[in-house]
């Protein structure tokens, strides 16, 4: 339901649907406490040198292998149990926290980053809290006790993006256990995985259900197809066969037929998918930075260092801006989730923000760089230069925008998440809202002030959307609509968090930034809501039928 449209919004997808722009919600941004940043800088000065002394990124990408030893070396020091609770040998680091360990590993080895993260922010350690007591939670406790690695399974040879898995889980004669059947893809940790969580359908008399099933990967009928080779994050993933896995009842999560997954894992799940995407986009972009700082360093043109061309500056600008916002975002989504679930909208629109801006920098620093922005590393060593792995980190940061689901799909969805909330019908016209006590420089509060003006836009898109198109199911399946509603609400969410951060923070540098940012953030704005309204008219271009008619071509052929 809308919020009421005169009380403050109680969160921040509520201020959509009122168009309102709750500014109230960020004036409070979230910052790591002493004792956080403490014990994550000292855990940091201990897994820094490991890292550097075991992992080679360049030698994992090309291999698509563990280094011998690595994985011992890691479950040694505790690293597979950095968000464990102290009382089960865990570090009990936050979810920020997390980010911030694994991005320093992800900089030297994105596969080894994202392992670490997968293993801490969406396995076992991140699914204990919304595990009930009994011999599930037992067999969790007992497993992140002992280190063991974990990985959780949920897409399918079919895709991701069915309402249910296509994966079994028929129980058995006897109702002591369930008997897993089915194929799963693309799952990272799968190949090292001591123990796993699959997702699966469930038939019963009273229709299908959704389940979450966990147990040890040396159980009869678990098998390891293949391992996964990606453009980026290589060795990091694999596919699996589950041919009639045993898994004892009392080892499962039952939910209903709305959902893939028991909406407690699905909710849980969702910030472990904006740390993996955070860990990769800052990986990304701060090695971006030091790579194009290094080559700015010692290039000249005709004598005029190449850092003073505008077009340069404003390259090296813009990469610095995207690191502040998804620095912001991720604060802003991972240190303080707000009420319960309060935040579930911000973690679907956290991840394809980090990952677009990640893309676009490093995109950026290619083109940058010219011919060293796509050569190797093995050939620059070659020849004797700075052996910057620059085109390695530009396939890892194309990979982001796919692991997590599609860009687009998360884009429908939170577009859907969005127009469900409506009821039919125009809202009363609201002034925009001016915000001089806002502690922003002249430039950001004028951002703020045209910002709020866009949530007013995108409420009336919204009901006007939902007028015209009442059917929910028949609105959805106008998927470049919804996924432009998506994108613009977004949008919207980026720039609160920048501009929040850029208040709380009160310098000049985070007031310049944000000022690079939302400046940006608003033509993107502006772009979607010409393509939402002209999307709407009578006269635009019939793509249904001109991809009907190719492929109906082929099919003659």
């Amino acid at each position: 339901m809308p919020a009421q449209r005169d009380a403050p919004p109680a969160s921040f997808i509520e201020g959509l649907t009122a168009g309102r722009l709750p500014w109230e919600r960020f004036a409070g941004f979230p910052e790591p406490g002493p004792e956080e940043t403490a014990a994550t800088d000292a855990l940091l000065s201990e897994l820094g040198p490991l890292v550097d002394s075991w992992v080679d990124g360049d030698e994992i990408d090309r291999t698509r292998e563990w280094p011998d030893g690595l994985l011992g070396r890691l479950r040694e020091g505790g690293y597979f149990q950095l968000t464990a609770p102290p009382e089960l040998g865990g570090h009990g680091l936050t979810p920020y926290a997390l980010v911030r360990v694994a991005v320093r590993v992800a900089r030297r080895s994105m596969s080894v980053g994202q392992m670490l993260c997968v293993q801490n922010g969406i396995a076992a350690s991140a699914l204990l809290p919304v595990t009930p007591p009994g011999p599930l939670r037992d067999l969790l406790r007992a497993e992140i006790a002992a280190g063991s690695i974990s990985g959780f399974a949920d897409t399918d040879p079919a895709g991701q993006n069915n309402t249910l898995s296509e994966t079994t889980a028929e129980l058995t004669e006897d109702g002591s256990a369930y008997l897993l059947r089915g194929d799963k893809l693309f799952i990272a940790n799968a190949g090292i995985a001591e123990l796993i969580g699959v997702s699966a359908t469930v038939t019963e008399p009273g229709g299908p259900r959704a389940g979450v099933f966990f147990f040890r990967t040396g159980t009869p009928g678990f098998e390891v197809l293949a391992a996964n080779d990606f453009i980026g994050m290589g060795a990091l993933s694999s596919s699996i066969r589950l041919k009639g896995v045993r898994v004892p009842r009392e080892h499962a999560l039952l939910g209903d037929a709305s959902s893939r997954l028991p909406l407690p894992v699905a909710l849980q799940g969702s910030y472990g998918r904006t740390a993996f995407a955070a860990v990769g986009s800052l990986a990304v972009i701060r090695n971006c930075l030091e790579y194009a700082a290094e080559f700015l360093g010692r290039r000249r043109i005709d004598g005029r260092g190449l850092a003073d061309h505008d077009k340069i500056q404003r390259i090296v600008a813009a990469t610095l801006a995207d690191e502040f916002a998804v620095e912001s975002v991720t604060r802003w989504t991972l240190l303080d989730p707000g009420a319960e679930y309060d935040r579930v909208f911000e973690t679907y629109a956290a991840k394809n923000l980090v990952t677009g801006l990640s893309w676009r920098a490093s995109d950026r620093v290619v083109g940058l760089l010219g011919g060293e922005g796509i050569e190797t590393a093995q050939s620059k060593r070659r020849r004797g230069a700075v052996p910057h792995p620059v085109e390695r980190y530009h396939r890892d940061a194309r990979a982001l925008r796919i692991v997590g689901n599609v860009d687009f799909v998360n884009d429908h969805r939170a577009g859907r998440m969005l127009l469900a909330r409506y009821l039919p019908g125009e809202g009363a016209a609201r002034p925009v809202p001016e915000f001089p006590s806002a502690p922003l420089s002249v430039a950001n509060r004028r951002h703020l002030t045209a910002v709020a003006g866009a949530f007013r836009r995108l409420d009336r898109i919204c009901r006007r959307l939902t007028a015209r198109h009442p059917d929910p199911a028949r609105l959805s399946e106008r998927q470049e609509t919804v996924i432009l509603v998506g994108r613009l609400a977004t949008e919207l969410f980026g720039v609160c968090a920048v501009l929040a951060r850029a208040a709380q923070d009160g310098g000049a540098p985070a007031q310049e930034l944000a000022d690079i940012h939302t400046t940006a953030a608003r033509h993107r704005l502006a772009g979607l809501v010409r393509r939402l309204t002209a999307g709407e008219t009578t006269d635009s271009p019939d793509y249904a039928k001109v991809s009907h008619a190719w492929l109906t071509s082929l099919e003659t052929r």
